[in-house]
């Protein structure tokens, strides 16, 4: 619930539920994903006013990757809950690289198990009765929003958007609309899939009277949310997963070794897109080493100390899935408290590489950060010192939930919304040196690959 300044009046968690790992697989219950949906939905009705009706707008922001498979008369879950960080389409993206050039130029991403078609085409090799079920029209495919909507409609909405689609590694990205040439490399028929409406101005009527009014993925939700339109921002966001967004001046731009991404397919037929560097597991690997946290040191105190914080394989711009979180020698040898700035040190120089990367003459206009990780005392001001130049911390701490919120209310999901402004300062001025050589460090490891 917003308050007219943008802030949150209510903000309620409820804890996802527990996957189940074995092996290359990672899973969880759809029924249970949805309960735990679902008591969100209850807690924002007991909220209401009294006598003020239940037809409040609501926008939805899920994560994107993770799907499943149900039977479209019972609703009955054909599979589990199938996560992003799954892996069991490994050995089909092995056998199938040639399909690389084709999936870029078509979805702007690349091929990868952690996306819905190459997993869906693995799992049906797998298991001749899942394709005979897949392939009888029995079934019907989703994302995590496609699921809890056609649940919380009784079957009547069948349907994603835009932001969603794109992350299936199934999307036309240049059209909009599913792409039949991947769809028949992956053996899926496009029956089963949801229709590609708009992420505004949605206007479904869920069971328990709410209102869905807006539909976005949680990355691009928080990306509209900072990006001011016109300008040539990046937005840092550290949580679970690390990633730095782009925006860009006009279409779906490719660049190698970066995945494009749709922010928002509009009611207008607007659409805006960014270019994402992702680094997978950075706010797992940081907890690894414990929560206390503390402002940077003016001097290195372990010059000898380097980090790679991908715990969930090497991202932007490599995509080494085998590569996770490493320490060097002499990151081994400290106490866990150095262990975890020296992590965190490593996440700001993933960032700058990427950003290097992406801005190759001149850098962006502005760079905002957000997430849970930004609070760190650590975080922003040795960003600041590492890129020297000032970064703006999002004042909205559920800056993921702000963009779809505003979209849902009817109004620009960009906030303009105050930031605090950190400078570079004394704190971490070591990082530009300790910089360059984290990168003689880390290309060495990648000769070696």
């Amino acid at each position: 619930m917003l308050q007219d300044d943008d802030r949150f009046q209510v903000a309620q968690r409820v804890a996802a539920p527990p996957l189940t790992v074995d092996g290359l697989s990672v899973e969880g219950d759809p029924e249970a994903c949805l309960e735990a949906a679902g008591s969100l939905l209850d807690a924002v009705i007991r909220r209401l006013p009294p006598g003020s009706g239940r037809r409040l707008p609501i926008g939805i922001a899920s994560q994107r990757s993770t799907f499943l498979l149900w039977d479209k008369d019972s609703g009955v879950p054909a599979t589990p809950m199938i996560s992003w960080q799954d892996r069991r389409a490994e050995p089909w993206c092995a056998r199938h690289g040639a399909l690389e050039k084709l999936l870029v130029g078509v979805t702007g991403l690349l091929l990868s198990p952690h996306y819905a078609g190459p997993k869906l085409a693995a799992m049906q090799e797998q298991d001749p009765v899942l394709r005979a079920a897949v392939h009888s029209g029995r079934l019907l495919f989703g994302n995590l929003d496609t699921w809890l909507v056609w649940r919380w409609t009784n079957g009547r909405h069948h349907r994603t958007d835009l932001s969603m689609a794109a992350r299936t590694a199934m999307l036309d990205l240049d059209h909009g609309e599913w792409a039949t040439k991947l769809l028949a490399r992956y053996d899926i028929p496009v029956s089963m899939l949801p229709r590609i409406e708009t992420s505004d101005r949605v206007g479904i009527e869920l069971d328990n009277g709410l209102l869905m009014t807006a539909g976005l993925a949680d990355q691009a939700s928080s990306a509209l949310a900072a990006f001011p339109p016109g300008e040539r921002t990046a937005l840092v966001n550290f949580g679970t997963a690390a990633f730095v967004l782009c925006s860009t001046a006009g279409g779906a731009e490719r660049k190698p070794g970066y995945l494009t991404a749709p922010l928002i397919g509009s009611a207008t037929g607007d659409r805006v897109y960014s270019l994402e560097g992702t680094i997978n597991g950075a706010g797992p690997a940081v907890d690894r080493f414990g929560t206390e946290s503390g402002e940077l040191p003016v001097h290195d105190p372990c010059p000898d100390a380097f980090a790679i914080p991908d715990l969930a394989g090497l991202g932007a711009p490599h995509w080494i899935p085998e590569f996770g979180l490493t320490l060097s020698p002499g990151a081994e040898i400290i106490s866990r408290t150095e262990q975890r700035r020296v992590v965190i040190e490593g996440l700001l120089f993933r960032v700058r590489e990427i950003l290097d990367d992406l801005y190759p003459d001149s850098g962006p206009d502005r760079i905002i950060v957000s997430g849970g990780l930004a609070r760190d005392p650590a975080v922003a001001s040795g960003l600041a010192a590492v890129l020297e130049r000032p970064v703006e911390i999002a004042a909205e701490t559920e800056n993921t939930l702000l963009g779809v919120t505003r979209l849902a209310a009817g109004l620009p999901p960009f906030a303009g919304e105050r930031a605090i402004i950190v400078e570079p300062g004394d704190a971490g001025h070591y990082l530009v040196e300790k910089y360059l050589k984290w990168r003689l460090w880390f290309d060495q490891l990648l000769d070696l690959i």
